[in-house]
């Protein structure tokens, strides 16, 4: 998947490329030649969103949040494959916590983005950057 940023780009670029290579053809052909380019820009637009889609950025990160008596006490994130690996982590440096929660994957840059405002929003006691 890619990042909404990358999915705009994407398509805008599409929509140039498809309306560009529609309008060049017709235009020597047909005085009337909106919709045909529409068409063109409409179709590109959609080929570039997903080919967007399939080389973007991947989703293998994910947001997790920590628990303990019922409180978050901490906000981090971590590749999805691992997950496992980075509660064993938190445990053996001693992070206190009962319960742990996680989103489904994303691009890394929203998950860090998402974390950041997670933190400055929730304030857990065992985050340090972002909680002032």
């Amino acid at each position: 998947m890619a990042t909404k940023n990358e999915k705009i780009i994407g398509t805008l670029i599409g929509v140039a490329i498809g309306g560009y290579f529609a309008h060049k053809k017709i235009s020597k052909q047909d005085k009337n030649n909106f919709w045909p380019t529409f068409k063109g820009a409409l179709i590109g637009g959609i080929g570039g969103y997903g080919l967007t889609n399939i080389i973007g950025s991947p989703n293998n990160t994910v947001n997790y949040t920590l628990f303990y008596r019922g409180k978050r006490v901490y906000e981090g994130i971590t590749y999805e494959k691992r997950f496992d690996t980075r509660m064993s982590e938190h445990k053996a440096n001693g992070k206190k916590f009962n319960h742990s929660i996680k989103d489904t994957p994303k691009p890394r840059v929203d998950a860090e983005n998402l974390e950041k405002k997670r933190i400055i929003k929730y304030k857990p006691v065992d985050n340090i950057q972002h909680n002032k």
